[in-house]
């Protein structure tokens, strides 16, 4: 389970102890309490904008591996105006949004494309996955918009 601390901008998370059922003490696993920034990483070297809801993916690469964990976190990062991977490790990448910067030296907006050089977003809170179509539905909550993140055919 991750808990995410939305004001303080940090992710903490806790194992599941099979064997006591029960949940284990949390432990941070990326961000930094009270220091908000963004900085893509590992652990407590990644910084983070408000981090909102997230949504748990399949990583088939994972699977393939027999990997304990199977899933990566997909986040959004209100104020950083993104949308991030954390993987069970702790490392943290920006998956969508920040994009086109040079057009006006803004990190937020409306404008679709590839996700990381062109597509940005104004104040993402809400991320989906649906698994049968692959794709993301995105709450953009300053351009009022559900957006889509999927592959084309």
């Amino acid at each position: 389970a991750y808990i995410v601390v939305v004001q303080k901008h940090y992710i903490m998370r806790s194992d599941y102890d099979w064997a006591n059922k029960k949940f284990t003490t949390p432990y941070l696993i990326c961000g930094g309490v009270d220091q908000k920034a963004w900085a893509d990483g590992v652990g407590k070297k990644v910084r983070l904008n408000v981090p909102s809801q997230g949504a748990f993916v399949k990583n088939k690469d994972y699977e393939e591996r027999g990997a304990e964990d199977i899933y990566d976190f997909y986040f959004c990062d209100r104020d950083n105006h993104c949308v991030r991977i954390l993987t069970p490790e702790g490392k943290v990448t920006t998956f969508a949004g920040r994009g086109s910067v040079s057009l006006n030296n803004s990190k937020n907006g409306y404008i679709n494309g590839d996700l990381l050089q062109e597509a940005r977003f104004d104040g993402p809170e809400g991320i989906v996955y649906d698994e049968e179509r692959e794709c993301f539905f995105i709450g953009d909550r300053a351009n009022r918009r559900i957006r889509k993140i999927g592959y084309e055919e």
